[in-house]
């Protein structure tokens, strides 16, 4: 085969599959969301900007009607350098964006990041978990998968979807909040989700089920869904006393 042929042939192949990418991300199936991660150099600072959230911030967004708004604590917070508060906030549309920016500066911090998330096809609604035991010990787990192309993407939000992955996770019980595409964020492309649970011991319980479970063996294996996650992020979260969702 020519060299020329050859370039055609991947320029139409490279066309088709990001064609096929933002057909996927075009489709509205439900919510949108937002996640803010503010990232703090110490404990005072980490404080002194949650006091800004529970008395300023979370009571302007209640107003203007988002009812619940999800603020959470990393457990790595105890121990690293950057501590972060994460802030997860439903959308009614896009256009919110505009709306849940704070209207009064808050206290210092070192940087702030915005991803912009839209539901999956097999949720394409959040969900409030409904946790036993002390609040304090909920724990709430939010997971990034990146994949290497678009392509490979595509094929780890079918392993959602059409796969059953998502539908496996409900039937084991993992108290999903949402499942969502990554619409504009510093990673992508990229697919988000967040689960919940009584404590730690039931959320390794819940992995350990998982991992085992014949389902996902035979999901994981098929040749289709191989490579599609080249860099998982995992942070597991406490919430705050103000969190809506606990």
């Amino acid at each position: 085969m020519k060299v020329s042929s050859l370039i055609i042939i991947l320029f139409i192949a490279v066309i088709a599959t990001t064609t096929a990418f933002a057909q996927n991300l075009s489709k509205s199936y439900g919510d949108c969301y937002q996640i803010s991660i503010y990232h703090t150099k110490s404990r005072s600072q980490a404080d002194s900007l949650s006091s800004y959230f529970q008395n300023s911030y979370i009571r302007q967004l209640h107003k203007s009607g988002f009812e619940k708004v999800g603020v959470f604590f990393p457990i790595t917070n105890d121990t690293s350098a950057d501590k972060k508060i994460v802030i997860w906030i439903p959308l009614k549309t896009l256009n919110d964006v505009h709306i849940i920016t704070p209207h009064v500066a808050a206290p210092a911090y070192e940087r702030m990041e915005n991803i912009l998330l839209s539901a999956f096809e097999k949720a394409p609604h959040f969900k409030v978990p409904v946790l036993k035991g002390p609040r304090e010990e909920h724990l709430f787990e939010l997971r990034s998968y990146e994949s290497p192309t678009e392509e490979r993407y595509i094929s780890k939000v079918k392993m959602f979807n059409a796969g059953g992955e998502v539908s496996l996770f409900a039937r084991l019980n993992f108290n999903a909040v949402f499942y969502a595409h990554v619409l504009s964020g510093s990673r992508m492309p990229n697919l988000m989700y967040m689960t919940s649970f009584n404590n730690q011991a039931t959320h390794n319980e819940h992995w350990k089920a998982f991992g085992d479970d014949p389902e996902w063996k035979q999901l994981s294996g098929r040749a289709e869904y191989q490579k599609n996650v080249s860099k998982a992020d995992i942070i597991l979260m406490h919430p705050a006393s103000y969190s809506d969702i606990y």
